[in-house]
């Protein structure tokens, strides 16, 4: 019998945004490990935070789309 914890279940991701020049925006969104998920620059700040939470959302959905129901998991489980 496998008990699964919050951060199995939950994928726990970081938006970073670092200045990269002048007027150059790296943003990268990084799971709870430090690993690089998704990552790219833009010329504003509020671009890059834009798209920073963008990419945010879209990996959110991923998962979410791919985790089983609560009825499902109990009758495998």
């Amino acid at each position: 019998m496998k008990f699964e914890t919050d951060e199995d279940r939950f994928a726990g991701y970081d938006v970073v945004l670092k200045q990269r020049g002048r007027g150059r925006w790296k943003w990268a969104v990084c799971t709870a490990a430090g690993e690089v998920a998704m990552s790219g620059s833009e010329c504003s700040r509020a671009g890059a935070r834009y798209k920073a939470e963008r990419a945010l959302f879209l990996l959110l959905c991923a998962s979410a789309s791919r985790m089983p129901t609560a009825g499902a998991r109990r009758a495998t489980g």
